[in-house]
């Protein structure tokens, strides 16, 4: 099986000895590291999932928590903490709650803790958790383009004009929305104020799509406040280093 589970650990205890040893009654393939830069940094683009067990000397290692928190935010790893909680306590100083998947105490549950981490490594929980997009334009193939470049990376909802977008969202819910500025029958504009009036999609932050990059136009966009505008000659690469960008900024802001 793939090693997909990190088992973090700054010394050797016996509780660290009884999550290995669950991880490998159920199958779970890992890798085991100390709680330092180097061996961090080395087994980091092998997993998804990380889990910490904390002791009362976890905390000192501030520069390896720190590092663990800019992998949350940046890279989209996930996090279990477990350990007693006044140790938990010292973590969470330096790694927000906010970004820690799951929190076990001592007594520890295993059965619990195990089940957790089946959740995580199970593919269509993976791909649930990947953020929706939803893109909107009456081109449809550049709808196929875009959703091509993006499929790996998020779930992709598509609509080809404002009133399809505006029922899709009725349904479903989107993290994001891609929106084609110069759609013929409603343009964009009216459709952003249009999501902007309805409470079940008033919240989610728009990027314009744009074919027009002259200074008029930029600052006809803008002056629509929305999360930002994109260029429709942008190429793949760096279509997803902006939305990657967007969402930890996002992240930051919560």
């Amino acid at each position: 099986m793939a090693k997909r589970v990190l088992l973090i650990r700054k010394e050797e205890t016996f509780l660290v000895n009884t999550i290995r040893s669950q991880l490998e009654k159920n199958n779970y393939g890992y890798i085991e590291c100390g709680l330092n830069l180097k061996e961090l940094s080395k087994y980091k683009d092998e997993v998804k999932l990380m889990v910490l067990y904390v002791d009362d000397t976890t905390g000192e290692a501030r520069e390896a928590l720190v590092y663990i928190k800019d992998l949350l935010l940046e890279e989209e790893k996930n996090l279990i903490l477990c350990g007693v909680r006044g140790d938990l306590d010292e973590v969470e100083k330096i790694i927000s709650p906010d970004l820690v998947e799951a929190e076990y105490e001592r007594p520890f549950d295993m059965s619990r803790i195990m089940e957790n981490i089946g959740e995580f490594l199970d593919e269509t929980l993976i791909q649930q958790r990947k953020k929706m997009i939803l893109v909107v334009d009456d081109d449809p193939t550049y709808l196929k383009l875009i959703k091509e470049w993006l499929k790996e990376d998020y779930r992709v909802g598509m609509a080809n004009s404002g009133m399809q977008a505006i029922t899709w969202l009725a349904n479903n819910s989107a993290d994001l929305v891609l929106l084609d500025y110069e759609m013929p029958t409603i343009k964009g504009s009216k459709v952003l104020e249009m999501l902007k009036s309805e409470a079940n999609s008033s919240t989610i932050p728009v990027m314009f799509l744009t074919g027009k990059s002259d200074k008029d136009s930029i600052v006809e966009v803008l002056a629509l406040k929305p999360a930002g505008y994109l260029l429709k000659t942008i190429d793949r690469n760096t279509l997803l280093d902006t939305l990657e960008k967007f969402f930890v900024e996002q992240k930051y802001k919560k």
